[in-house]
């Protein structure tokens, strides 16, 4: 079948999706548009299944997201290394039957790297992707229809092929068809006195005026004059007496029988020629037009200095609409400069991707340890608080009585806690700090909780939800921490237990919030369990968490705190971002 078929993750792209699919359905047809394999009878062999449903389109559309290459199920496994994973089942199959396949990038992902896919689906590197966007919606989703019209030879739509048509066959309206049978489409009679023909009055302009200019043509090549001939034209009106002379001779070629059919027949020769002269105008493509609009991004420098276990990498880029890091850490907030540290176990390669418009440039730059780095110090306990000048940390670099940091909340559905709060240390011993929250509307009560700064962590709160280690980066030296596994973790409902968790550093980057811009240590922590509830509780147990944290030692408390909560059906439950607007001292 030359149809279409839609490849998405719901958790990164389901919007995207959905919206594309009324796009093309709408300039396609709905019965040429697939999306989604449904309907699999029990007892059937779903992987069959799919193939056979890719197999019959002529086109996938591999749709990727952001987490089209991380998404991972409900044990934390990644979902491509899963041979049965739907989506990699849909990809792998269109490749390798020789499908074309057009990757379309969404909300701001770039192209996966071939180390960072399985071997049937490394060929999709390969593939030249488009980028749509809700911005600029109509454009970018316009590319990809002319970019499909061409794959599956869709015939032109141009009005102006379509004219010839009325023009060999126009019923004779009433009473105007002349002798002979009523309703003839027939063209061979000649045309009456007022340039009629069988087919009516709808001609009474064109044969005169046809008539007009063979008669024009033909007094210039009688006078010998060719190409002059229509330059005395002007000086008619002006002599006031030859300006008649045409208007009297034009009953002439009208009424030669053998003159006005010939006109008549050269007239759709014309017409048909002109869709001819217009079709080499589609190959100008809109692309190509926009293309030459946008500025290729240009990386300026791109170089790396490497300790025993660290590399600070920094980077000046111009003209770039996004940038990432990869393989760590990702998305880059700073678009023209910047150095990003990051944990090496070994020699790594980095890539730095600087897009812009459907221009892609990157640069690989390969790090190794330092082996001349100094050897590590012993390590002072940084939940000793000393007196300025004595071992340990200055008092002014932990948390204190007093201190306060104002919070503002931001959820994904409209019911998603929406507000500002306020912590404020209530007391401090050792690493033990006790905190007070308090909601900024004063709906509800101000709640105290403790936690130790000293490591990682969990605060459960009644109006916030969990917390992870609040003062971390204030006590723990992070750029010497890398990750830890199996920590404690509470649990978020009585009914959903048993949950583990792991800790990972993954170096330092720029970020900002409403209280301003800082350098500041990027965590990620992951907490998981099993599922345990039936089929029927799959959209409403959680079986995973996921914390993206911004330390700020400045601060001595997260300046930002990204928490995201995925279901056992693998869908996004909840998706909380908390942002310091404002700190106070004491």
């Amino acid at each position: 079948m030359d149809g279409i078929f839609i490849s998405y993750r719901r958790d990164d792209s389901a919007g995207y999706a959905g919206r594309l699919y009324d796009r093309l359905a709408g300039h396609f047809g709905a019965e040429r548009v697939f999306m989604d394999v449904e309907g699999i009878e029990p007892g059937l062999d779903f992987v069959v299944a799919i193939e056979e449903a890719v197999g019959s389109c002529r086109v996938l559309i591999a749709v990727i997201g952001d987490e089209w290459t991380t998404s991972t199920d409900a044990a934390g496994r990644r979902r491509l290394d899963d041979p049965n994973d739907f989506i990699r089942l849909e990809t792998g199959s269109a490749l390798q039957r020789g499908i074309r396949v057009v990757p379309v990038l969404v909300g701001g992902a770039v192209m996966p790297l071939a180390a960072d896919l399985p071997d049937d689906l490394k060929a999709l590197t390969r593939r030249q992707a488009i980028e749509i966007n809700h911005k600029q919606w109509e454009a970018s989703t316009g590319e990809l229809i002319h970019t499909l019209e061409g794959i599956l030879k869709v015939p032109s739509t141009d009005p102006v092929a379509e004219e010839p048509k009325p023009k060999d066959a126009v019923p004779a309206g009433p009473g105007l068809g002349g002798k002979g049978a009523a309703g003839s489409e027939k063209k061979t009679s000649a045309p009456d006195d007022q340039g009629r023909g069988e087919d009516g009055a709808g001609k009474r302009w064109i044969v005169p005026a046809l008539a007009v200019i063979a008669l024009l043509a033909g007094i210039g090549l009688w006078l010998g004059q060719g190409e002059r001939a229509p330059a005395t034209a002007p000086e008619a009106p002006v002599a006031g007496k030859t300006a008649e002379a045409p208007v009297a001779k034009l009953p002439r070629p009208v009424a030669q029988p053998e003159r006005a059919p010939v006109v008549e027949e050269k007239a759709p020769a014309v017409s048909a020629a002109a869709p001819s002269a217009t079709v080499p105008a589609p190959e100008v493509k809109p692309e190509n037009h926009l293309a030459t609009a946008v500025t290729a991004p240009l990386i300026r420098e791109f170089k790396a200095e490497a300790a025993a276990r660290r590399a600070r990498l920094c980077y000046r880029v111009s003209d770039a609409e996004s940038l990432s890091l990869l393989p760590r850490p990702g998305e880059l907030r700073n678009l023209t400069e910047d150095c990003v540290d990051v944990r090496i176990d070994g020699p790594t390669n980095f890539t730095l991707l600087a897009r812009n418009g459907g221009k892609t440039v990157r640069k690989v730059l390969s790090v190794a340890p330092s082996d001349a780095a100094p050897a590590a110090q012993p390590e002072v306990p940084r939940s000793v608080v000393a007196a300025p000048g004595g071992p340990g940390i200055a008092l002014a670099a932990l948390p204190m009585k007093g201190e306060r940091w104002v919070y503002k909340a931001s959820g994904k559905w409209p019911t998603s806690f929406r507000q500002r709060f306020e912590i404020v240390v209530r007391s401090v011993a050792d690493s033990l700090v006790t905190d007070e929250l308090q909601v900024a509307d004063g709906a509800s009560a101000a709640e105290q909780r403790r936690s130790r700064g000293g490591k990682p962590d969990f605060v459960a709160w009644t109006a916030i939800g969990m917390e992870f280690s609040p003062y971390l980066g204030a006590y723990v030296d992070l750029a010497r921490l890398e990750s830890l596994s199996a920590l404690p973790t509470p649990d978020y409902d009585p009914q959903w237990r048993d949950w583990q968790s792991r800790f990972e550093v993954l170096g330092r980057e720029s970020v900002s919030v409403p209280a301003g811009t800082f350098d500041a240590f990027k965590v990620e922590v992951w907490s998981n369990r099993r599922q345990t509830g039936s089929p029927a509780t799959l959209q409403v147990e959680p079986v995973r968490v996921r914390y993206t944290i911004w330390y700020a030692p400045q601060v001595k408390r997260y300046v930002r705190m990204q928490r995201t909560m995925v279901s056992a059906n693998n869908s996004e439950m909840e998706k909380d971002l908390f942002e310091l607007v404002a700190h106070h001292g004491p």
